[in-house]
């Protein structure tokens, strides 16, 4: 999920022109639109479809639908800074 800025910094001009839904956060229930939208990790491409929310207080929040379905991500909080590791994970 992303904010409505991010929409439009990639040629959203529009977020309600996607398809409405509805997401649960601590905030409570959220309107969000979805697009389809090209998203990239290092030298990978996904095709998702990402939701925009017009009050989303970060940057953006990554969820298991469109991002960690396709990667095997590893934290290293012994490392300094702390550290991840992303490989990609390829279903059968």
């Amino acid at each position: 999920m992303f904010p409505a800025t991010i929409a439009e910094a990639i040629g959203i001009h529009d977020i309600t022109t996607g398809r409405k839904d509805e997401r649960l956060g601590i905030g409570g229930p959220e309107d969000v639109w979805l697009h389809p939208i090209v998203l990239y990790v290092g030298e990978h491409v996904l095709n998702i479809e990402a939701a925009f929310s017009r009050t989303l207080p970060v940057a953006g929040l990554l969820g298991r639908r469109g991002f960690f379905e396709h990667f095997k991500i590893t934290f290293d909080p012994t490392s300094d800074p702390p550290g991840l590791e992303i490989e990609r994970a390829y279903k059968a």
